[in-house]
């Protein structure tokens, strides 16, 4: 996904902050409890606040860019209005009062305890700007190196010998192109750290600049390489993504402290009585654990946690494999971790509790949030879902109507000859489709694109690619193309290449059989769709609805 800028982050917020105060300052809205209200659905208030809310949601920096300016405001008031609706009909017939909404909404509010105290204690933490560099150093950091590739190890061995000699690392490399007893390149080229083996990057680790590599053993061969330069490229997005990575570590290590430190506050552990617990006997030795109620870990004003409540946490880890757990003796050092696990809810929560968090506006609307998606998911579930069939006929219907959502696309193996010029391109494609070898001309025609340039240039280097998926003009380049056709196709940045189609593979509609679970999907999706807007119309006949926000402004 793309990450927005801090520039349009900043003017999305002042936009939407602008466009909300418009919204308000420009229109006389009523008042229920001191809060603006944009509508009412049987006289319940959906108030500026939601709308606000649900405003920011749909147009977050978190989400795609998009284009400041457009929103669609009463889309999103007519939405909230329709949630209110099912609301109040899954309400009055009593869908808030099922065991399954009430368990699911009891288990959520003790788990948002935990998340707002977190969330409270790491608000304040501000980023480390020096380990934020250090993060972003080792994401852009390349590395210019030079180098020579050997096929057999005494080979390399000798040269490294050489070097050590006080022989220059540059004339040998001279030396071996010249004679191509190795592969040898006489300039240096800028590496990037996850372009480079980890074995070249471990050794990178404690090399200087200037200094020679000892021989490396790498997937193609044996490599000697000298550390020329290192440089740390400019990259606004690594910049940002690093200082996040920066205050992600530091409120993670923050919360462990805080965690320790509520065991201490909270906790009393039989350490002897955990050390002595052992995992790994035998199935059956771990089945007497489950029942054994010895004491582990003392919790104040709370239940404690037993040797079996730990041994029955432990167990469910290894749900379908205790047996191999026990064997490969992977048990015991799990135990601590397993009892840590089991403290921190139950300390979150119970520091939670006695901070009032139970109290608070933002729990007491996380958990009106929650439960009320619980609720309209139950009624679109139960009541709207429910009534929705899948005839055979009807899917087949549907498939025949949109084929080409359900066809593969066309797809071409493609190469490319890059030139700088475009009469060297043309001279090249006259000259292939006259019978030309193709690798041939790729390697020895004149006025190539130098291979080390990078930056503008796409790669067509035989792999399948969906025409779909190329950019514009390089559609019309090979559009129409056939198997042993030659394109020209010149690019925006300068560049000119001879492209070599080897095959096109045609898009091909996938049979009914093959894509009925899908087809059922997106017509189940459709149709639901279609169902919750009938819904909505018949319950705007059985509540009022009143809208007191009309006069939208961009």
């Amino acid at each position: 996904m793309k990450q927005i800028s801090s520039v349009l982050k900043f003017t999305l917020v002042v936009f939407l902050l602008t466009a909300i105060h418009t919204l308000a300052s420009d229109q006389k809205l009523p008042e229920i409890g001191g809060k603006k209200i944009v509508a009412t659905v049987n006289d319940e208030p959906i108030t500026l606040e939601e709308f606000t809310s649900a405003l920011s949601q749909i147009h977050s920096p978190k989400v795609e860019e998009k284009k400041v300016g457009v929103i669609d405001y009463k889309g999103i008031l007519d939405r909230l209005i329709d949630v209110k609706l099912i609301l109040m009909e899954a309400r009055n017939i009593g869908l808030d009062e099922l065991p399954e909404v009430k368990d699911a909404v009891d288990k959520y509010s003790k788990n948002a305890f935990s998340g707002i105290l977190r969330r409270e204690h790491v608000k304040d933490i501000q980023v480390n700007e020096e380990d934020a560099d250090k993060l972003y150093k080792e994401a852009v950091r390349e590395f210019k190196l030079k180098s020579v590739l050997f096929d057999k190890k005494d080979e390399a061995k000798k040269i490294e010998e050489e070097i050590k000699a006080n022989g220059n690392f540059d004339d040998i490399v001279k030396r071996i192109s010249a004679d191509k007893t190795a592969k040898g390149k006489e300039e240096g080229y800028y590496f990037k750290g996850q372009e480079l083996a980890p074995k070249i990057i471990e050794a990178l680790s404690v090399m200087k600049i200037g200094s020679v590599s000892p021989v490396i053993e790498v997937t193609y061969g044996f490599v000697i390489f000298k550390l020329e330069d290192i440089r740390f490229p400019e990259n606004l997005g690594a910049k940002e993504k690093a200082r996040e990575q920066a205050l992600e570590y530091k409120r993670k290590n923050a919360l462990e402290k805080y965690k320790d430190s509520l065991i201490e506050k909270y906790v009393k552990i039989d350490e002897k009585a955990l050390e002595s617990l052992n995992y790994e006997s035998s199935k059956e030795e771990l089945e007497k654990l489950l029942e054994d109620n010895r004491v582990i870990a003392e919790i104040e004003g709370e239940q404690p946690i037993t040797v079996g409540g730990l041994t029955e946490a432990l167990v469910e880890r290894y749900f379908h494999g205790v047996e191999v757990a026990i064997k490969g003796k992977k048990l015991n050092n799990r135990k601590r971790e397993t009892l840590d696990n089991l403290l921190q809810r139950r300390i979150f929560i119970k520091e939670a509790l006695k901070q009032g968090i139970d109290k608070s506006k933002a729990y007491k609307n996380l958990v009106s949030e929650y439960e009320n998606s619980v609720i309209f998911d139950t009624f679109i579930n139960k009541v709207v879902a429910s009534d929705i069939k899948l005839a055979t006929e009807e899917l087949k219907k549907y498939y025949n109507e949109n084929i080409n959502e359900y066809s593969s696309p066309e797809v071409i193996k493609i190469y490319s000859i890059v030139f700088e010029k475009r009469d060297d391109a043309e001279g090249a494609l006259e000259r292939l489709r006259k019978g030309a070898d193709f690798k041939w001309l790729s390697a020895n025609a004149e006025g190539q694109v130098n291979k080390k340039i990078q930056e503008g240039l796409l790669k067509f280097e035989g792999n399948l690619l969906p025409t779909s998926d190329m950019p514009e003009e390089v559609k019309k380049a090979v559009s129409g193309a056939k198997s042993g056709d030659f394109r020209l196709y010149a690019s925006p940045e300068g560049y000119f290449y001879a492209l070599y189609i080897e095959d096109v593979f045609p898009s091909k509609p996938a049979t009914f059989e093959e894509v009925r679970e899908l087809v059922a999907k997106f017509f189940f999706d459709d149709k639901l769709k279609k169902s919750i807007e009938g819904w909505v119309d018949k319950l705007k006949k059985v509540y009022k609805v009143k809208i007191y926000a009309t006069d939208f402004k961009d």
